[in-house]
């Protein structure tokens, strides 16, 4: 059984390794986007901080004029921005070889853009890549212990898989951008809170070391980008729903005071990893909102197809994590240029674009995760506790919420659906095999814990 083990674990490894190399191997051909050179150009706030140890003067105040430093600062996560920083530092280049302010100029076109040094070189493009795709790398792992919980090996890597080769994760997780730390960190919170609701289940007491992991997880997720706040509130209103189904009253005000300190760890901690808020914290959350509305004004009245209706953003719950096709650009003219269309032709012809679902994959995908809303609620189907079911419904719920207030018709912005869509199809995967008697006969695989035996447990 030892022996049997090691090797189950020696194989998990293999797999997790070689999802990271797949994608590794794609990025330096992944086709390129105009707010790469933007993330790149903001990275010299490394250079200013950690190498001209100056921090002080990345703090921000109006006004927030469009595209200068302070409104960069202001609207976007500072993760990303250092992380690119340090790849670039570390690969021997410094900051005299960044894009000019702002990194890519949207009132001219490609090639005026590449003419003004706007397009970064190949090189520090790929150092710029690098961090945000190693982060994408680093929640694979944390995808399948997810899914591990609720379905064994099978689910992990079925789960780990359908992520992965993804064609909108892959896209956007190698860019030098901000999905990739935010999906790492995200997911993580996930995950911690999940570990903690199930040892609270279980009878464990403090816990206080994966309190403190889920702190900085919070954190670092808002940190990475502001829409990692779904993922953040969705790890508290996890162990919060997990804990009042518990019906232990004195534990749950405990847990409820726990989560209240946490929520403000989290809020001070990403404060203090965001240098533009630190001048008046307060006030310059509120510039925050009020800077983020403005653009997204703008963003409203230059896309033809916003806002959006509310059939149309509903239809893009369903939609957008199996069937859409992967979107290389927002703006409608970058398909008139021609290095870019041969970027994404060269892209989508290679190994490394993804598992294209289309319709054929993408159907029985969206199937399985609109079966999952009814498969939680069904205690011999599922085979995890009520707590854990309603901690997947907040999640879900939380990131419904956010999609629907976007009045944007843009799939970046969907990212954030992906990892719980995908969790909600293996739940139905991994409830099929359990109806049918296939949970233990699939080859290297562990059985999946029985729900009357988490029930047990969970009382």
């Amino acid at each position: 059984m030892l022996i049997r083990s090691k090797f189950n674990r020696a194989v998990d490894g293999v797999w997790l390794l070689a999802l990271a190399i797949y994608v590794l191997a794609g990025m330096t051909i992944t086709p390129f986007h105009g707010d790469e050179p933007m993330q790149i150009y903001m990275s010299r706030d490394y250079a200013t901080a950690f190498i001209y140890k100056d921090p002080q003067s990345l703090m921000t105040s109006p006004p927030y004029d469009i595209d200068t430093d302070p409104q960069l600062r202001i609207l976007n996560g500072s993760v990303n921005r250092y992380t690119i920083g340090l790849a670039w530092h570390l690969a021997g280049m410094n900051d005299g070889l960044l894009p000019p302010r702002p990194g890519w100029d949207w009132g001219l076109d490609y090639q005026r853009n590449v003419d003004t040094g706007h397009r970064p070189s190949d090189a520090l493009m790929n150092a710029g890549r690098i961090s945000s795709a190693l982060f994408l790398v680093l929640s694979i792992p944390v995808m399948f212990a997810i899914a591990w919980q609720f379905g064994g090996r099978p689910a992990a890597y079925f789960a780990s898989a359908v992520y992965t080769l993804n064609p909108i994760i892959l896209l956007n997780g190698r860019r030098a951008m901000m999905e990739g730390s935010m999906l790492f960190f995200g997911l993580l919170a996930i995950l911690l809170a999940i570990i903690i609701s199930r040892r609270r289940e279980q009878g464990a007491g403090r816990l206080w070391g994966w309190w403190i992991a889920l702190i900085l997880a919070g954190a670092l997720a808002l940190a990475s980008k502001h829409t990692g706040l779904v993922f953040t509130v969705s790890a508290l209103g996890w162990i919060f729903v997990s804990e009042l189904l518990r019906g232990q009253w004195r534990d749950f005000w405990v847990t409820s005071l726990k989560l209240a300190i946490s929520t403000v760890l989290i809020a001070g901690l990403f404060i203090g990893l965001s240098p533009a808020l630190w001048n008046d914290p307060p006030t310059r959350l509120q510039d925050l909102i009020a800077t983020r509305q403005i653009l997204l004004d703008i963003q409203v009245n230059a896309e033809p197809l916003a806002p959006t209706t509310t059939m149309q953003r509903t239809e893009a719950l369903v939609t957008q994590p199996f069937i859409a096709p992967a979107a290389y650009y927002e703006v409608a003219g970058w398909k008139d240029f021609a290095p870019i269309t041969a970027e994404i032709e060269r892209y989508e012809s290679s190994v490394f674009s993804g598992l294209q679902f289309g319709t054929i994959l993408g159907v029985p995908l969206t199937l399985l995760y609109l079966v999952g809303l009814i498969v939680i609620f069904v205690p011999r189907l599922r085979g995890f506790s009520w707590g854990q079911a309603a901690g997947l419904v907040i999640w879900l719920l939380a990131t419904i919420a956010v999609m629907m207030a976007n009045p944007l018709p843009w799939q970046r912005y969907y990212i954030p659906l992906i990892p719980v869509a995908t969790l909600f199809s293996t739940i139905s995967l991994s409830a099929l095999l359990r109806l049918f008697g296939l949970q233990n006969k699939i080859p290297l695989v562990s059985p999946a814990v029985h729900p009357q035996t988490e029930e047990r447990r969970s009382v």
